[in-house]
C-alpha cells in the first residue's frame, strides 16, 4: 500500500521545503514537493506541520504510569477531600497498597498536610504513599514507616509521616517495591501508551534508587523487546549507583 500526503509542511533536513510524503509498506518511500509519485491513496494534510517523531532520553517508566493510573490528589480542594479520596481508593483496592500523587495543601483551607494517623485510618491500616505536588516529598501511613528500615534516623524524617530529603527517598523505595509484577507491567504499559499518544517513538527508562526498585529498572527491557503493547518502545538503563 502507497500512500503519498501532500499539502503539507515536512521538517528535514534532506527536503526543505519539502510538501508531500510517500509512505510504502509503513516506511517513507519519499520526500518532495505535491508532485509526487502515483499512490494507492492520497490524504490531504490540509496544512499541518510533519516531523520525525520524538526520542524521550529521560522517563521513570513505573512512576510515570502510577501517576497515570494511580491516585490522583491534584483535584482535592481540602485536607477531607483528600483523605475522602485515598479512603475510596483504598477500599477499592482490597487491601493492596495505595500510592498517590499531587496533593497541594497551600490552596487547602487548613493549610497542612495530611498526619499518618489521619492516612492509617483513611487507609484502614495499610501501606499508604502519597506523594506531594512537587515529587520530592511525602505523606506515609504508619505501616509504610514500619515498613522501611532505619527510616527514623534519616534526613528528613517526621514522626507525623510528612517525609523529605533521604527519609522520603527511602520510603518511596519500600512504597514502590510493594507493588507486584503486574501492577508494576500496567504502570509501564500506561507510560508507553502516553508517549505514544504525544508522538515519542523512542523512550529511555533512567532508573536511579530512589525513584523506583529493582525489579522496576530492569522490568522495561522486557517490554522493549515486545513491542506489541504500544507504539513508542522503552529502553531500560541500569540503576544507578546512588553516592
Amino acid at each position: 500500500m502507497r500512500t503519498v500526503y501532500r499539502n503539507s509542511h515536512i521538517y528535514s533536513a534532506a527536503a526543505p521545503g519539502a510538501t508531500a510524503i510517500v509512505v510504502e509498506d509503513a516506511r517513507i518511500a519519499w520526500i518532495g514537493d505535491d508532485g509526487a509519485p502515483s499512490a494507492d491513496r492520497v490524504v490531504d494534510l490540509e496544512g499541518a506541520l510533519v516531523t520525525p517523531a520524538f526520542v524521550d532520553a529521560h522517563v521513570h517508566a513505573t512512576s510515570s504510569g502510577l501517576a497515570l493510573t494511580g491516585l490522583d490528589l491534584s483535584g482535592a480542594a481540602s485536607l477531607p477531600d483528600a483523605l475522602d479520596r485515598v479512603d475510596r481508593h483504598s477500599r477499592a483496592s482490597r487491601g493492596r497498597p495505595v500510592l498517590g500523587h499531587g496533593w497541594d495543601d497551600t490552596s487547602w483551607p487548613e493549610r497542612r498536610p495530611p498526619s499518618a494517623r489521619e492516612l492509617d485510618r483513611a487507609g484502614y491500616g495499610g501501606l499508604v504513599y502519597i506523594a506531594r505536588v512537587d515529587s520530592h516529598s511525602a505523606v506515609v501511613s504508619s505501616a509504610l514507616l514500619a515498613a522501611t528500615s532505619g527510616v527514623g534516623a534519616l534526613t528528613g524524617y517526621r514522626a507525623d509521616g510528612w517525609l523529605t530529603g533521604d527519609a522520603h527517598d527511602a520510603a518511596r523505595v519500600v512504597a514502590f517495591g510493594s507493588l507486584g509484577a503486574s501492577a508494576r507491567r500496567d504502570a509501564q504499559r500506561a507510560t508507553r501508551a502516553k508517549a505514544a499518544s504525544l508522538s515519542r517513538t523512542a523512550s529511555g527508562s533512567a532508573s536511579p534508587p530512589t525513584v523506583t526498585s529493582s525489579p522496576s529498572a530492569t522490568a522495561p527491557r522486557s517490554l522493549a523487546a515486545r513491542p506489541r503493547h504500544a507504539a513508542t518502545r522503552i529502553s531500560g538503563s541500569p540503576r544507578i549507583p546512588r553516592r
